[in-house]
């Protein structure tokens, strides 16, 4: 026994060495490995193993979700509850189907929330829609179509959001002119335009239905716009002038610096004032 005794001693203290050598080590790869199948994080100008491209790319698209989207919260609930009020066959949105929804942070043209439908697993939007911020109206978008439907509301308080401006106020004679129109969520429109001078200003509609002004006479006048979306129509009066080259060449010449008045002739051949030949000619 007393032989048994420090043998035993002595097996227990290399136990003890030996675990205190190899514990860590076992610590440290297990946390190599954690490390390893941790989910990767996007960040920009980071270098990772190829390998790793897909995780990375899914990180980057997570990290997009939360910055330009929301996802959860009362603002969307609400936004859902108003869709699903609507008609199932209005919407396109299955009422047997559990779908993911996504509203942008920034509202669409300062006046609609954009919400999105989408099925598990599935990246194309199921349903595309506009809500107005002020609960009066429901478009739901067609963005392969290019075209959007009225589901609910009145466009009344739309139009008074619309823009009507003229993108040249000042027209060439013989030149033309055109009616810019600016409409939340680029909400398809009706524009009709008429000339309430049409000695100076007259309307002519191309083949594609886009309507143009154009200079008759030199002079001032103005052009009624009228934009009509959903039954309901919004006018401006826009003022025009239409210019002959002399007073295109003034304006030439206050917007390019020179004093009005200034007369820039060429002349040539031999010429005797001063000693001059043929040259530039500057009067005042």
């Amino acid at each position: 026994m007393k032989k048994w005794k420090p043998m035993t001693a002595w097996l227990i203290t290399l136990s003890v060495l030996t675990a205190g050598l190899t514990v860590p080590a076992s610590a440290d790869a297990a946390e190599i490995r954690k490390a390893d199948s941790a989910t990767p994080t996007y960040t920009d100008g980071a270098v990772v193993p190829a390998a790793k491209a897909p995780a990375v790319r899914k990180a980057a698209q997570e990290k997009a979700l939360s910055d330009y989207y929301i996802t959860s919260g009362k603002k969307l609930d609400n936004a859902v509850a108003k869709l699903l009020y609507i008609n199932p066959e209005e919407t396109g949105l299955n009422p047997l189907i559990d779908y993911n929804y996504r509203m942008d942070k920034t509202l669409t043209g300062d006046y609609f929330y954009h919400v999105r439908a989408f099925q598990p697993g599935v990246s194309d939007a199921a349903g595309d829609f506009l809500l107005a911020k002020d609960d009066s109206c429901v478009f739901r978008r067609f963005p392969r179509e290019n075209r959007t439907e009225l589901l609910d509301g009145t466009t009344e308080k739309l139009l008074e959001k619309v823009e009507i401006y003229p993108a040249y106020k000042k027209i060439p004679l013989d030149g033309v002119g055109k009616v810019l129109i600016r409409v939340p969520g680029s909400i398809p429109y009706k524009l009709t335009l008429t000339s309430l001078n049409e000695n100076t200003l007259t309307i002519r509609t191309d083949e594609h239905g886009q309507q143009w002004i154009y200079g008759v006479t030199r002079g001032k006048a103005d052009v009624l716009a009228e934009v009509e979306i959903g039954g309901f129509i919004t006018s401006k009066t826009l003022n025009f002038t239409v210019m002959d080259e002399k007073d295109q060449a003034r304006e030439e010449n206050r917007t390019s610096g020179w004093p009005i008045g200034i007369g820039i002739g060429i002349g040539f051949g031999h010429g005797r004032h001063h000693g001059h030949g043929g040259g530039v000619v500057i009067g005042i």
